[in-house]
C-alpha cells in the first residue's frame, strides 16, 4: 500500500510518502506554525487584524482561528514524529533552495537520521534571513547538501536511474517508482537567479496509480517537459507546481495530465491564483490544502485508493 500526505503547513510545501517498502520520502518542509513575515503580514491584512491583537495570540495558528480561519496548519516535525517515531527517513528531496520549501529543515536533521538527500547543484547564496531559525535552516541545509553530516548527497536529473528508487532486485521491479521529469543539465544552465527552474519535477507510480509533483516548477519548465514527454504524460493526482500560481501554470501540459484531481498546497490564496485553470482539465476537481487541510492519497495493491481530506472524505475512483 501507498500513502502520499500532502501536509496543510501554510504558505510552503510538505509532502510525506510512505512506500510499499516500508522506506519514507519527505519532500521539502515548511514548519506550518511559522509565517514569512510577508505572508504575516498579508493574512493580518487580509482578516484586518491589527499589530496590536497579533501580539496576544501565542501562535499564527490562533490568529487564524481568531481572524475565522479555522483549518489547523501541521508541524511536519510533529507529523513525521507521531507517525515515524524511531524510524529513519530515507529520502529527503529538496525540490529547490528557497526558504518556504526548507523551513524546520534544520530540526529534521536533529530528530531524524536522513539517508539521503536530492538536491539540486546550484551556487544560491542567501545572507539576509526574516528570523533565526532561517538561518539555521540554511545553515543545516548547507551542510547536509554538502555531506558533512554522513547523508548520501544525490544531485540527480531526467533520464537518471538507480537501485531504491526507480529500480529493484529484477528487471520488472521498479523499486519505490519515481521518475524524475525535471530538471536536465540544460534547464539548470538556463535557470540562472530562478529557483523555481531548478525545481524538481517528480513521477510516483504504484499499481498503475500515477502522481505527478510539480515542486516550484515554472512555466519553462513545463514547456521543456511537455516537449520531451508530450502525452506521455497523463496521471491520476497532479500536485500544482507553484502553489497553484500561473507561473506554475503550462496548459499543455496540464491538458496532457488530465488528472482527476489536482491539490494545491497553498496557505492564503494568491491573486494570481490559477485554480479555475486547472479545474477545467481535472476531472474531480481541485483540493486545496487551505480548505482540506491534510490530504491523504491512499493506493491499494490492486490500484484502487482514496484521498482522506482531513474535513471531508472522498473516493477517488482512481484505477489503473
Amino acid at each position: 500500500m501507498l500513502k502520499v500526505h500532502f501536509l496543510n503547513v501554510g504558505h510552503g510545501d510538505c509532502t510525506v510518502i510512505e512506500h510499499p517498502s516500508g522506506r519514507i520520502t519527505v519532500i521539502d518542509i515548511n514548519n506550518g506554525s511559522e509565517l514569512d513575515p510577508f505572508t504575516e503580514a498579508e493574512l493580518l491584512s487580509r482578516y484586518r487584524v491589527d499589530g496590536r491583537q497579533a501580539a496576544i495570540y501565542h501562535s499564527v495558528g490562533q490568529l487564524l482561528e481568531q481572524a475565522g480561519y479555522g483549518i489547523e496548519l501541521t508541524n511536519p516535525i510533529d507529523f513525521l514524529t507521531m507517525r515515524f517515531h524511531g524510524k529513519s527517513i530515507w529520502r529527503y528531496v529538496q525540490t529547490h533552495p528557497d526558504m518556504d520549501h526548507m523551513r524546520g529543515i534544520s530540526v529534521l536533521d536533529r530528530q531524524f537520521s536522513i539517508n539521503n538527500i536530492w538536491d539540486v547543484e546550484h551556487s544560491k547564496c542567501i545572507t539576509d534571513f526574516f528570523r533565526d531559525s532561517d538561518r539555521d535552516d540554511w545553515a543545516a541545509y548547507q551542510r547536509l547538501r554538502s555531506g558533512q553530516n554522513g547523508t548520501k548527497v544525490m544531485n540527480l536529473m531526467r533520464g537518471h536511474t538507480g537501485k531504491y528508487w526507480c529500480e529493484g532486485d529484477s528487471p520488472m521491479d521498479i523499486g519505490d517508482g519515481i521518475e524524475i521529469l525535471a530538471p536536465t543539465p540544460q534547464l539548470l544552465r538556463d535557470a540562472g537567479d530562478n529557483s523555481n527552474c531548478m525545481s524538481y519535477v517528480l513521477r510516483l507510480t504504484y499499481a498503475g496509480i500515477k502522481i505527478i509533483l510539480g515542486g516550484d516548477a515554472d512555466e519553462a519548465v513545463w514547456e521543456d517537459i511537455y516537449a520531451h514527454y508530450e502525452y506521455d504524460l497523463k496521471c491520476h493526482v497532479l500536485k500544482a507546481s507553484h502553489h497553484g500560481r500561473d507561473s506554475g501554470y503550462h496548459r499543455p501540459s496540464v491538458k496532457a495530465m488530465a488528472p482527476q484531481y489536482t491539490i494545491v498546497s497553498v496557505g492564503k490564496k494568491p491573486e494570481t491564483d490559477a485554480s479555475n485553470k486547472y479545474r477545467q482539465y481535472s476531472s474531480n476537481g481541485v483540493l486545496s490544502t487551505r480548505w482540506c487541510g491534510n490530504i491523504t492519497l491512499t493506493v491499494n495493491p490492486d490500484g484502487s485508493g482514496n484521498l482522506n481530506e482531513k474535513y471531508q472524505l472522498k473516493n477517488t475512483n482512481a484505477s489503473a
